[in-house]
């Protein structure tokens, strides 16, 4: 059969499809995802986030009688079905046909079962060109593409699939969700809004939409759900926990202890709930008044006193840690001679003789930012080369930094440079700087507000009063790509410095390093043993070493018999653990390199190569990565890799 006879015969398929419109359906069981909520800018929104954590065991099984598993999370049309029955879908022919569009559409659910996003994707497209009228096949890639954060393309399907079952509750659910993830607060309520007009019992958009008010602010409106859903289902303590807490964010502090006590009647091991009812009680008692900031970008309220302890006011700042002159320094690094060198040129040397690198203009000072897989030892070697140096060292977490209330993030961050300048020289380590200085562009809706706390970096870094010179400045991240571009322009973290996976002779030295304090029996093979962990990460040799010392332990423990630790032990710990590093490199190659999307047309596997978000200069920052990519992605790399990994974990071992 030729092509063209083959592409007219699925044409007449396609259209006989079109013709068997019924209203029944078939719906994927047991695919029950939950999804990710997008933070609140408001202290309201954080706390609500933190309250859900303790629903994720609950299990739905109708949005009109049971509690969400989590907020917004992902349901499928069935959990609404008993509550539209005329709901209009698409029932297709089940006769056996290779192209028949049901056998694909299960294909795509099965891959959904095994978190294989990318190949349901696949399938349920192949679905709907040969039935562009199969609803739940647009809905099911809607949520294939929510998984994956594709959040632009998991609303086009939801609308679609909306158009075609204008009737279903659950996908304006889903879609509200989905807006939600995208902090557009507004869309998502609009979403609830339609999902609640067709199910006036829904409780799980009741629920969502409460959320949702809480992060715009909209305290007695995020009550009035919360109540509703209360009502809906009396015995669910979450809902009490959360209109607690809208209660305690507009000072009706006795409701908002009403509620805690209920939600801790409820469920006595509710710890959230305890925290909060002892906060609510003493602002009660000291008079506290909290005040919300509308006009604020995002805004999270504002923290004021009015009688009652004026410490409150001050409430949110942290206390910088300031480690004067570590005690660890370079000795204690196993491996990495390449990185420390690097190190000591770019950090140590100018610190150690400011005069000497201001004569030749290497000044004493400004930004780096270390790249590179997680568990690679970034804020261990910033640490050593504080040490190094004789320098003081401050450890900024990012959950140092970070606080709910307006304002506060960007005290938090000139009083650590304030410590670091009074400290001098200084190294300031900011860990995850991700999280602290992210892509202003991608920060909407109520996110707008972590745009002031990158503005603060900026200012400290480089702005008219700033005086670093012997403050270094140093940034970790194990995501460069969601770094703001203007952190990394020269002067702030304008040099970038990779720190890899550790090579062979490093791995043999951190292998050595953690073993030292075991009871080792003679001639360990760490040679062997390091050959054997190409491509682990140092925080993963680090887990071998404590699993194969567990080893010995273990049999010590039953038998009474104690023995040592041997190069058995740690080739059988290796065979249990794998490397953390691969998805990282995948995820790496996706943000900084080309990515590849395939997709199955006429039984044919079509291929579509587009390129990273990443400008051009953007890309030169990280081309020792890209560089790395490449070559892990080449064939005999891969084949070098197994043939390392298996004749060193599978040759006979000497006793």
């Amino acid at each position: 059969m030729t092509d063209d006879s083959r592409e007219t015969d699925l044409k007449k398929l396609i259209e006989e499809r079109k013709k068997k419109l019924l209203s029944g359906k078939t719906i994927p069981t047991k695919i029950t995802p939950g999804a990710g909520r997008g933070m609140g800018a408001s202290a309201g929104a954080a706390n609500f986030g933190e309250a859900n954590k303790s629903n994720a065991e609950l299990e739905p099984q109708s949005a009109q009688d049971t509690p969400p598993q989590q907020a917004h999370s992902i349901e499928h049309p069935e959990d609404a079905r008993a509550m539209r029955p005329q709901a209009h879908s698409i029932k297709l022919d089940l006769s056996p046909n290779p192209v028949d569009a049901r056998t694909y559409y299960r294909r795509g659910n099965q891959f959904y079962e095994k978190n294989d996003f990318e190949k349901a994707i696949e399938n349920y497209n192949m679905a709907i060109i040969l039935n562009p009228y199969f609803s739940e096949a647009y809905f099911n890639r809607g949520l294939s593409y929510y998984q994956i954060k594709n959040f632009d393309k998991s609303i086009s399907d939801y609308t679609k699939s909306s158009e075609l079952d204008p009737r279903n509750p659950v996908i304006y659910n889903n879609r509200g969700d989905t807006y939600y993830s995208k902090q557009d607060f507004e869309a998502a309520i609009v979403d609830y809004n339609k999902a609640l007009n067709l199910n006036p019992k829904y409780m799980k958009a009741y629920y969502n939409r409460g959320l949702a008010y809480a992060c715009l602010q909209d305290y007695e409106r995020a009550i009035e759900d919360f109540t509703k859903v209360t009502e809906l289902n009396p015995t669910f303590a979450e809902a009490y926990h959360l209109r607690g807490l809208a209660y305690e964010y507009i000072n009706q502090y006795d409701k908002a202890i009403a509620d805690y006590d209920k939600a801790i009647e409820l469920n006595p091991s509710y710890d959230e709930a305890k925290r909060h009812k002892e906060i609510a009680v003493s602002k009660k008692q000291s008079g506290y008044i909290t005040t919300p900031d509308y006009g604020a970008p995002g805004g999270a309220p504002m923290a004021n006193t009015t009688g009652g302890d004026p410490n409150m006011q001050n409430q949110g700042i942290n206390a910088v840690k300031l480690l004067q002159k570590p005690t660890v320094n370079f000795k204690d690094v196993a491996g990495m001679d390449k990185l420390k060198e690097e190190i000591r040129e770019s950090i140590v040397y100018p610190l150690m003789k400011p005069d000497l690198a201001r004569a030749y203009g290497k000044l004493a000072g400004g930004g780096i930012m270390l790249y590179g897989p997680p568990g690679c030892g970034k804020t261990f070697i910033m640490k050593a080369a504080a040490g190094e140096c004789s320098s003081s060292f401050i450890n900024a977490k990012i959950s140092d930094v970070l606080d709910m209330y307006v304002g506060n993030t960007e005290k938090n961050i000139h009083n650590i440079f304030e410590t670091g300048r009074k400290n001098l020289p200084c190294i300031l380590f900011f860990d995850e700087l991700e999280g602290l200085g992210g892509r202003r562009e991608d920060m909407g809706g109520s996110q707008q507000y972590m745009k002031l706390a990158v503005n603060q970096l900026l200012y400290e870094m480089d702005g008219v009063e700033a005086n670093n010179e012997s403050l270094l400045v140093v940034g970790a991240t194990n995501a460069p790509w969601d770094v703001d571009p203007a952190l990394r322009r020269s002067g702030r973290f304008g040099k970038t410095i990779y720190v890899p996976e550790p090579n062979t002779k490093s791995r043999r030295d951190i292998l050595a390093l953690h073993s030292k304090k075991r009871p080792l029996a003679p001639g360990v093979n760490f040679t062997r043993i390091s050959k054997a962990t190409i491509g682990y990460s140092s925080s993963d040799l680090k887990a071998v070493v404590e699993d194969a010392a567990s080893i010995p332990w273990r049999d010590a423990f039953k038998s009474g018999k104690q023995r040592k630790v041997t190069t058995g032990d740690y080739i059988k710990a290796i065979k249990k653990r794998k490397s953390t590093l691969p998805p990282w490199y995948a995820q790496a190659k996706k943000q900084i390199g080309q990515q590849e999307e395939k997709s199955i047309i006429d039984g044919k596997e079509h291929i579509k190569v587009t390129d990273s978000k990443l400008a051009l200069a953007e890309k030169e920052a990280f081309k020792e990565l890209l560089d790395i990519i490449k070559y892990r992605n080449k064939v005999w790399y891969q084949i070098y890799a197994w043939l390392m990994r298996v004749l060193y974990l599978y040759l006979p071992i000497p006793i």
